[in-house]
């Protein structure tokens, strides 16, 4: 079963709930370094809740997610919103953007350095000359400390697990979602370092604008489980 073919069904019972959140760190981003903004790309978007709160502000919004199950839930919910099924290392826009957003550890899902070598690419040929991109990352931290056991869980009186395991050798999570009758998916994400981050970022072309660990704009330590980024083109 592929990734979120029942999962795009659940997705904004929980885990859409912070949407609202990143919302305002955006806004705190646009604040602090007086960004004119008017369009928007949300890559890896899901189904389209923080795509659909931008647009709510008055942003031109496109956006983009692998997966087709996620994009239609995208398109029934929201209207105005140019959404797309495309790879975020190979999707195209004849246009550039002000700010490009990709939530959620939705970065982790590279699993390579050539995916993310490539996505990053492509993400600077679609910002604008004075655009920033922003974007979260989960941690080895974070997988080692809590990316283990099994969660039970229930949306709408339909019960499943959340089964979490991690390679600490090869940096590499598992997440499959058991929900029973056979059905499952199952999820691969990498954790990347501040270290790891850094250098893929910088020989991509971007400089660093601001690094965060939570949606308080908390500065960065060694122990964050997720760190919040703020890039731009490097001048």
């Amino acid at each position: 079963m592929k990734p979120y073919e029942i999962l795009s069904k659940l997705y904004g019972k929980d885990w859409g709930k912070y949407s609202s959140k990143y919302i305002d760190l955006i806004s705190k981003v646009i604040d602090t370094y007086n960004l004119n903004v008017h369009s928007v790309l949300d890559v890896a978007c899901g189904t389209g809740i923080l795509a659909s709160e931008l647009h709510s502000k008055n942003f031109e919004v496109s956006g983009i997610d692998i997966s087709e199950d996620m994009i239609n839930v995208a398109r029934e919910n929201t209207k105005g919103i140019d959404f797309k099924v495309a790879d975020m290392e190979d999707f195209s826009f004849d246009k550039k953007f002000q700010i490009i957003t990709c939530a959620f550890d939705s970065i982790n899902y590279l699993t390579s350095h050539i995916k993310m070598e490539k996505t990053l690419k492509n993400i600077l040929k679609h910002l604008d000359d004075n655009g920033v991109f922003i974007f979260d990352i989960n941690t080895p931290v974070l997988y080692e400390e809590k990316h283990f056991g099994v969660i039970d869980r229930e949306f709408d009186g339909m019960k499943f697990k959340q089964i979490l395991e991690y390679d600490k050798e090869n940096k590499i999570g598992k997440t499959v979602f058991d929900f029973g009758n056979n059905e499952s998916e199952t999820h691969i994400q990498k954790a990347y370092s501040v270290d790891d981050m850094d250098e893929f970022l910088l020989k991509s072309g971007f400089e660093i604008m601001s690094r965060y660990k939570d949606f308080k704009l908390s500065p960065i330590d060694d122990k964050a489980y997720k760190i919040f980024y703020v890039v731009k083109k490097k001048k």
